[in-house]
């Protein structure tokens, strides 16, 4: 996340603003101390109203599941590949698109290694950017074998 990306922010509150890049953004029970994703006023697990904090999400992870989509989706260019990933740091699992997957065979695997980035996704009406969060895939399959570690396998 080195370099700053601008534009209007795809949904406000999955973000904290930052002067640098936003920041990911979930929820996190004072009392049970389960992570949710989007942010939630009201803990599912202990049903109370007053224990939920903001709490920044995992920068890392590994995907759980994903597809390729070749049917345009509210501007965004196909093809673009979406689906799960798993933040071990934070015990959850959100929905994501993805960043540097092509070539998709050697790029889109279950355990892939990714990382949070942002990027422009599409532009509104007006031709204003709109960023949202990605994870960036960052090995290939040849080079999976190599580098994951005993921690992330599950």
């Amino acid at each position: 996340m080195t370099d700053k990306v601008k534009g209007l922010l795809v949904v406000e509150k999955f973000f904290e603003r930052t002067p640098a890049d936003p920041v990911l953004v979930g929820s996190k029970c004072k009392l049970c101390g389960k992570v949710w994703f989007p942010r939630k006023k009201v803990c599912p697990v202990c049903f109370r109203n007053d224990t939920m904090n903001v709490h920044p999400l995992a920068t890392r992870g590994e995907i759980v599941t994903y597809s390729i989509s070749h049917m345009s989706h509210i501007g965004i260019p196909t093809p673009y590949a979406f689906g799960y990933v798993y933040l071990p740091d934070n015990d959850i699992t959100i929905y994501t698109l993805f960043k540097d997957w092509y070539p998709p065979e050697r790029k889109l695997f279950i355990g892939q290694q990714v990382e949070l980035c942002y990027d422009v996704i599409r532009e509104d009406p007006w031709g204003n950017p709109i960023v949202s969060y990605l994870y960036r895939c960052l090995y290939t399959k040849e080079d999976f074998g190599h580098c994951r570690s005993e921690t992330t396998k599950r």
